[in-house]
């Protein structure tokens, strides 16, 4: 029995290591909050803080109202013009969302450009949203390796590196070479590396952070060097080099033990005599 399992261990850590491990990309996007403020019915500008309020395409703006006991909306529009019907309310129907005490309204914008709001309840009170351009968040890029015909996928994000390859030094290091210098988030199959123990920039050795640690990867988050573009991954372990024919005698073999063992519990008479 306890070879039979260290036969089906062996073959599923085998087949593990010949299996490349992706994980899934994630979107990035900010919420970001504005409060109603105490007193707000008498103010103007300050009615609501910050503002204006500084966001990015793909940010939410969450209105707080903490202006008890009064209600109060945020209404996109001018005083003057009345409602334009992009959040908080509608034009053709100049109905508001009420904002209770405590209670909250928010709006995900999906444009870039400078958006008015104001309260329909209180019009003194007004506010922008300024959406910039740009991304809604570090861009994810992945980067394959190839060592012996099996596959290696390593994924990233950044706020500045857009892309990477890499390469896998047998029983040494991954090298990982990006596009220019930037913080960066990697994460790495552990059929590829394990144990994660230093990061290295040319002689230099880079500052790494681990963020996370599973049995199948490992994410790490450090700064690329201004100056640098590569980076050596060492751990204390790196894919060795597997040759195919290496492979096939290692499955030759394996198949060889189950059935030398099931040979031998059998009780047939072999060339040593009945076990």
């Amino acid at each position: 029995m306890n070879t039979k399992i260290a036969v089906v261990v062996g073959m599923a850590i085998f087949a593990s290591m010949l299996i490349p491990i992706t994980t899934p990309n994630l979107a990035y996007a900010a919420d970001v909050n504005v409060d109603i403020t105490l007193g707000s019915s008498t103010k103007t500008t300050d009615a609501y803080s910050p503002n204006p309020v500084n966001i990015n395409v793909g940010d939410t703006v969450i209105w707080r109202n903490v202006d008890p006991p009064n209600t109060h909306t945020s209404t996109s529009g001018t005083p003057s013009a009345g409602p334009d019907g992009m959040f908080g309310g509608t034009a053709d129907a100049p109905f508001s969302v009420i904002i209770a005490p405590q209670a909250t309204f928010s709006h995900t914008f999906t444009e870039a450009g400078e958006f008015p709001y104001y309260c329909t309840l209180h019009p003194t009170m007004v506010g922008t949203v300024i959406v910039a351009e740009g991304s809604t968040g570090p861009t994810e890029f992945s980067a394959t390796a190839t060592l012996d015909g099996n596959d290696y996928v390593i994924n990233g994000k950044s706020e500045t590196i857009q892309s990477a390859t890499a390469e896998i030094d047998a029983n040494e290091a991954v090298a990982v070479t990006f596009d220019q210098a930037g913080e960066v988030e990697l994460t790495l199959p552990k059929t590829m590396i394990s144990g994660i123990n230093a990061v290295m920039a040319g002689d230099a050795q880079v500052t790494f952070e681990s963020l996370s640690d599973t049995d199948a990867e490992t994410t790490i988050k450090f700064t690329v060097p201004d100056g640098e573009t590569e980076v050596d991954i060492m751990g204390t372990f790196v894919v060795p080099e597997f040759p195919v024919v290496v492979a096939l005698i290692l499955g030759v073999s394996i198949a060889a033990i189950i059935g030398y063992t099931r040979f031998t519990k059998s009780g047939t008479t072999g060339f040593f005599g009945r076990v």
